[in-house]
């Protein structure tokens, strides 16, 4: 993209929806038939220690698990799957239940705190070291994999709404009405690692926030982690006009945004690559919010920076395993 910013293209990707579009479509959710919950559960009554023994045949809820990854590949961005009974079942069963789909979907990776199955609930005296234990509203932002999978349990009692939102979108329409912001928002950003990158050795990687690569749209909506980054050494103070692009960006999301209740039993996966999800405030505490996260790892998924996460983590790993 050149200097000029009235260059920027609009993206014709088909996750740039807007909230109008997704009420006239029935091909971002499903109510699980009555087959299809006989397999999930004999599925959850297959397994050990949070994970099935094996993948299972699931032939009734096949073609809903390749119609969910042709949604989230190429599709919508999103797909909401409802009615599993989380109310009959024990934690377990529930998760095995849940490892049965994200088997079609992708390869769990592992998640901070060093699970590949997250419990996202309050926990006392987590202090917040962890953003998903903490009870605060968050910006809108997406996670460093390729999919990410949500399974409710429980709601929050009070709060804790989720919404989310067609990064590409946000980005059609700042190439309208913020083509200055959208130049900042094209370019490098310092963005916090898990791991020290394997070039040179800092946590942190430069990531632009918005991107179309090879003709597809990509955003690293990573707000969360540029603000981990500002604690890093080596890495500059946030400009005015890259933190007002990250403001504009967020206020720009909440206008076009969805609300979705989530019910137990509820399964939402989004791409993480197009699609931009938050929270609002939840009360903590008791019987409160609780809900199952799984990363996922896609093959073949959306072309990516070489300074991705993902792609620095797979170099990282191809090093240690040498």
């Amino acid at each position: 993209m050149g200097n000029d910013p009235q260059t920027f293209p609009k993206t014709t990707d088909p996750a740039a929806w807007e909230p109008d579009d997704l009420e006239r479509s029935e091909a971002w959710r499903h109510e699980f038939t009555g087959g299809e919950l006989a397999e999930l559960l004999a599925s959850a009554r297959d397994g050990r220690d949070g994970e099935p023994r094996r993948a299972p045949d699931l032939p009734l809820l096949a073609s809903q698990m390749a119609r969910t990854a042709r949604e989230l590949k190429a599709g919508l961005g999103l797909r909401v799957l409802r009615g599993l009974p989380a109310g009959r079942l024990n934690h377990r069963e529930v998760a095995h239940a849940f490892a049965a789909l994200n088997q079609r979907l992708g390869q769990p990776v592992e998640q901070p705190g060093g699970v590949k199955l997250a419990h996202v609930r309050a926990e006392p005296g987590d202090n917040g070291k962890l953003g998903f234990r903490a009870t605060g509203a968050l910006p809108f932002h997406a996670d460093p994999e390729d999919v990410i999978g949500f399974l409710c349990l429980r709601p929050a009692l009070k709060g804790g709404i989720r919404r989310f939102a067609s990064a590409a979108t946000v980005y059609n329409i700042l190439v309208t009405e913020h083509p200055d912001l959208l130049q900042v928002l094209t370019r490098p950003y310092h963005v916090a690692l898990t791991h020290p990158h394997p070039d040179h050795g800092h946590r942190w990687t430069r990531l632009p926030f918005l991107s179309i690569r090879d003709g597809v749209f990509h955003a690293c909506a990573y707000p969360v982690h540029i603000r981990q980054a500002q604690r890093l050494a080596g890495v500059p103070e946030l400009t005015a006009a890259q933190t007002r692009a990250l403001d504009v960006f967020n206020t720009v999301a909440d206008q076009v945004a969805v609300s979705l209740e989530l019910e137990p039993g509820d399964v939402e996966y989004f791409n993480n690559h197009v699609i931009l999800h938050t929270r609002t405030r939840f009360a903590g505490g008791g019987a409160g919010r609780h809900l199952l996260r799984v990363w996922l790892s896609v093959a073949g998924f959306r072309p990516l920076h070489p300074e991705h996460p993902i792609r620095l983590g797979r170099r990282i790993n191809r090093a240690g395993a040498g």
